[in-house]
C-alpha cells in the first residue's frame, strides 16, 4: 500500500478543512456565525481589543497562549509602528462590515507569529496590510486574512504557513521568501510597461521565483501553490501565455483628472463556469487608461475589476469576483454576468441589469448608490445579503437603465 502523504491534509479543495477543532487549541468552524470559533475547553485567556488598539513606535505589545477577539465599533485599523509578537494564540476578528478595520504594520513596524491562528468570526472579509519597510515574520501560522504588501517589504513564511498576498505596481527593494507553505495565493501588479508571464500550474507543491519589481526577490519553495493571479493598472499591458491551468484577473481603472472617461470590458470569463474559458488567443484593449490583456493558450477565469475618479466603466457577459467603485463619481455598469460581491463607496453608482449575485450588494456611505434590475441570487438556498451603510442605498427599478 502506498503511504499517504502527510501534506495530502493541504491539498483539498476546502483549503481550511483541516482547521477542524481536531488538534488541542485549534479553531473550529461555526456554521451559525459564518466563520470560526474556538473549541468549548479552550483554557486560554480571553481578551478583546477595538479598532484603536496600537504597538506604539519603540514598543513591544506580545499576546502569547491568549484568545484576542477583535471587535470594532467602527472603520480604523489597527496600528503597529512598534512590534507585535503572537504566539500561541487565537485571534478571532468580528467585524460587522467588510474589511472594517485591517491590521496595518506601519513603516518601520515589525509583526512575528509563531503557532497560531487568524480568522474571522463571520462572514465578513479580514484584510491586513503591510507598509513599506515593515517587517513581517509566520512560523507556522493559519489564518484567512488577505495581506497586501508595498515598497520595500521585508517578508518570510515557514513552516506550512498561510501566504495570501496582493503585490502591487510600486513594490521595489523587497525580499519575500516563502518556505514550505500550505497555501500560496499571489495577486500580481506589474509596474506600468509591457510584460509576458506564463503562470506555474497551480494546485501543486512547487518552487517558483519572480522576477517583476525592481531589485526585488520573491522566492517561493517547496510549496502548495493555490491561486496567482494577474492585475492591471494604468498603462500596463500584460501578456499570459501557456497557463491551462488557468489563472484569474484583477482591473484596476481610475482616473483623476478632469474630464470622464469611458472604459468597456466584456467576455471576463463564463458567467456560468467559475472554471473559466481557454483562448488561443484573445485581446482586451481598454484606451481610457492605456491597458490591455492578451490570453494565448491560456483559460481565464474570473475578474475583479474597480474603478474610482472620472471613469464610466461598462461590464458585460463577464463572471465577476469582487468588482467595486471606491469613490464618485465613477459610475458602473454590468449587464448579464455573475457576481460574487458587489459594492460602492464614497459617493459611487451601480447599475446591475440580468445579473445574478452570490453573496451580497454594499453600499457604503452618504450619496452611494447600487440600483438593479433583474437581479437574482446566483445559489439556491443563499438569498442575496443588502448592507447598506452610513447613508448608501440600494434600489431594486422596475425598469432597465441606469437612473443617472
Amino acid at each position: 500500500m502506498k503511504p499517504v502523504d502527510p501534506r495530502a491534509i493541504y491539498e483539498e479543495q476546502d483549503v481550511f478543512g483541516f482547521v477542524n477543532g481536531g488538534a488541542p487549541l485549534m479553531p473550529k468552524r461555526n456554521s451559525g456565525s459564518q466563520g470560526y470559533t474556538f473549541q468549548p475547553d479552550d483554557p486560554r485567556e480571553q481578551i478583546v481589543i477595538y479598532e484603536d488598539f496600537q504597538a506604539g513606535p519603540n514598543q513591544e505589545v506580545v499576546f502569547e497562549n491568549q484568545i484576542v477577539w477583535v471587535r470594532p465599533d467602527q472603520r480604523k485599523d489597527i496600528q503597529a509602528y512598534g512590534k507585535l509578537t503572537i504566539r500561541d494564540s487565537l485571534l478571532l476578528w468580528d467585524q460587522t462590515e467588510h474589511q472594517q478595520t485591517r491590521l496595518r504594520i506601519k513603516n518601520g513596524g515589525e509583526l512575528n507569529i509563531k503557532d497560531s491562528y487568524s480568522f474571522a468570526n463571520n462572514q465578513y472579509w479580514v484584510n491586513w496590510d503591510f507598509e513599506s519597510r515593515a517587517k513581517v515574520h509566520f512560523d507556522n501560522f493559519v489564518g484567512d486574512p488577505w495581506t497586501s504588501a508595498a515598497g520595500a517589504l521585508e517578508y518570510t513564511a515557514l513552516n506550512y504557513s498561510t501566504v495570501k498576498m496582493t503585490f502591487p505596481r510600486e513594490m521595489r527593494d523587497a525580499t519575500v521568501r516563502v518556505t514550505a507553505a500550505h497555501h500560496v495565493w499571489f495577486e500580481i501588479f506589474p509596474p506600468a510597461g509591457r510584460h509576458q508571464v506564463t503562470f506555474p500550474v497551480k494546485r501543486q507543491w512547487v518552487d517558483w521565483g519572480m522576477d517583476i519589481w525592481p531589485n526585488t526577490t520573491v522566492d517561493v519553495s517547496d510549496s502548495y501553490l493555490y491561486e496567482r493571479d494577474a492585475s492591471i493598472s494604468d498603462d500596463t499591458h500584460i501578456i499570459v501565455f501557456d497557463t491551462p491551468s488557468g489563472f484569474s484577473l484583477g482591473w484596476a481603472i481610475g482616473r483623476n483628472d478632469s474630464g470622464s472617461a469611458g472604459c468597456v470590458l466584456s467576455g471576463l470569463g463564463d458567467p456560468e463556469n467559475d472554471s473559466g474559458v481557454f483562448y488561443e488567443e484573445k485581446v482586451w484593449d481598454l484606451p481610457c487608461n492605456n491597458s490591455s490583456l492578451t490570453v494565448r493558450d491560456s483559460v481565464l477565469q474570473r475578474a475583479w475589476p474597480v474603478t474610482w475618479g472620472q471613469v464610466k466603466l461598462v461590464l458585460r457577459d463577464s463572471n465577476l469576483v469582487d468588482p467595486r467603485v471606491f469613490q464618485g463619481p465613477a459610475t458602473m455598469e454590468i449587464y448579464d454576468s455573475t457576481i460574487d460581491h458587489i459594492a460602492a463607496y464614497q459617493e459611487g453608482r451601480v447599475y446591475l441589469e440580468n445579473s445574478q449575485v452570490r453573496y451580497d450588494i454594499e453600499v457604503k456611505d452618504a450619496e452611494s448608490m447600487i440600483y438593479g434590475y433583474q437581479v437574482s441570487k446566483r445559489d439556491e438556498g443563499r438569498e442575496i445579503e443588502i448592507k447598506e451603510l452610513d447613508g448608501g442605498a440600494y434600489t431594486a427599478l422596475e425598469s432597465p437603465g441606469p437612473p443617472w
